[in-house]
């Protein structure tokens, strides 16, 4: 709504102090877009009443309400505690504009604190008085003088309307009552239990696979990367001689027959392969329905579970990466696979890890080891494995050329593996290895 001009905001003023004189103060809340101060009033009607200051930059208002407008919309704020801590309890003498400074009014109490609300657009602000302390809602910023006849609606064209006081307080509820409703779904919405909230991921998360997976079959089924083989088979035939339409379109003229041939079997074994990792994820996603579209109970409390294992595994292993190398496995949950920069570290290490944690190192060949640092029963991939394993040798060969060495790694569990005592350069003893060939 638009924002009061001085002779509407004059019989707000007039209308507030007929209201509110000798009302006490009782409630202070405030929110993102202002305060709502609960007046209790003794006389006319004995009952609380809510004074809202609307410090809505470009329309900002001021109201008096029976019930509480911004009930729903709170969070704490200087000026609220402020006026908490020293207006609570105090009684209203008058409610006034002041002189020549437009539409500026001024709450004053029965004792020496006082309120000015100052409703001027693109620069409104509250401003509480107490003694010689002053607290603003927004930045102070000077106003200057107003010419008398100005500040008494003088330079206000003739056949300018003026709203009523019951039409502006009603405009303004309405107003932001559809506001409050809007705020009020997204705060729904927020405190949702959090059953609630697992079973709407769990169903964005199945619109998004069955997009990848229309995806996927676009194209596993793409005609056009079916064309590149038949092109190359026609070519080596007949050549450029009245190839079909169909498959006039990829032929590249500018280059001869031969270069046509080795290029369309080639995009054809590049279509191929990439046809078979599509099929190969579509299954994987396939196989992912059953598990998403489980929305029981038992499956939220497995998810909950699972939760507070990564919170506590996170917070226990929480590392600084200057203390020892890492590899991040599964940035997601916070699964690195590490290792010391000496003898030392790696035995630190070794020390500080799990019983369960996996132990990594070069079979039959001294080297430095590495450590993958896991949950109890987490399951760690043969492709992480060998991710690590691949890590360790080259982080111990930076200056050899590894690219192409085969070699074999070991991997034990944490509990199998003994540092030897009073041994000075990280060796150790251990049993039950599993063995894995890697190249790099």
């Amino acid at each position: 709504m638009q924002s009061p001009h001085f002779l509407e905001f004059q019989s707000l003023v007039d209308y507030f102090n007929e209201e509110l004189s000798g009302a006490q103060l009782q409630e202070i809340t405030t929110n993102d877009n202002g305060v709502v101060l609960g007046f209790y009033r003794f006389e006319k009607k004995p009952q609380l009443m809510w004074l809202v200051f609307d410090l809505d930059t470009q329309n900002p208002f001021i109201g008096l309400y029976d019930l509480n407008p911004w009930s729903r919309l709170k969070s704490t704020k200087p000026m609220g505690l402020f006026l908490n801590s020293h207006f609570r309890n105090n009684i209203i003498s008058q409610i006034a504009l002041i002189e020549n400074m437009g539409r500026v009014v001024k709450i004053e109490f029965t004792t020496t604190y006082s309120l000015e609300f100052r409703l001027i657009p693109k620069q409104p602000n509250l401003f509480a008085y107490v003694d010689k302390k002053k607290m603003s809602w927004n930045k102070p910023k000077e106003l200057p003088p107003v010419a008398s006849n100005t500040a008494q609606g003088n330079s206000l064209p003739e056949d300018i309307e003026s709203r009523s006081v019951h039409y502006m307080l009603k405009q303004w509820l309405h107003q932001h009552e559809q506001l409050n409703n809007i705020k009020s779904k997204k705060f729904q919405q927020s405190s949702i239990s959090a059953f609630d909230a697992w079973v709407n991921q769990r169903r964005k998360d199945i619109e998004k696979k069955k997009k990848a997976l229309v995806a996927l079959n676009e194209q596993i089924h793409n005609p056009k990367i079916q064309l590149y083989h038949k092109l190359g088979e026609y070519l080596k035939v007949y050549g450029f001689k009245d190839i079909p339409e169909a498959l006039a379109e990829i032929v590249n003229h500018s280059q001869n027959v031969s270069w046509n041939i080795q290029n369309c079997f080639t995009k054809a074994k590049l279509a191929s392969s990439k046809i078979s990792g599509a099929k190969k994820r579509a299954e994987f996603i396939q196989a992912e329905f059953a598990t998403l579209e489980d929305l029981s109970e038992e499956r939220f409390q497995n998810h909950i579970k699972k939760q507070a294992q990564i919170k506590q595994f996170q917070a226990v292993r929480k590392k600084t990466d200057g203390d020892f190398r890492k590899l991040v496995l599964d940035e997601a949950i916070g699964l690195n696979c590490w290792m010391g920069k000496s003898a030392a570290d790696n035995l630190r290490l070794l020390r500080q890890s799990k019983s369960w944690d996996l132990w990594i190192h070069l079979k039959d060949f001294p080297s430095a080891y590495a450590i993958i640092q896991k949950n109890k029963d987490q399951k760690i991939s043969d492709e992480m494995l060998r991710q690590s394993a691949q890590w360790l040798v080259k982080e111990g060969s930076k200056n050899k050329d590894v690219d192409g060495l085969k070699t074999t790694v070991v991997i034990v569990e944490c509990r199998h593996v003994r540092p030897i005592k009073g041994d000075k350069i990280g060796r150790v003893t251990y049993h039950n290895a599993r063995e894995m060939l890697i190249t790099i």
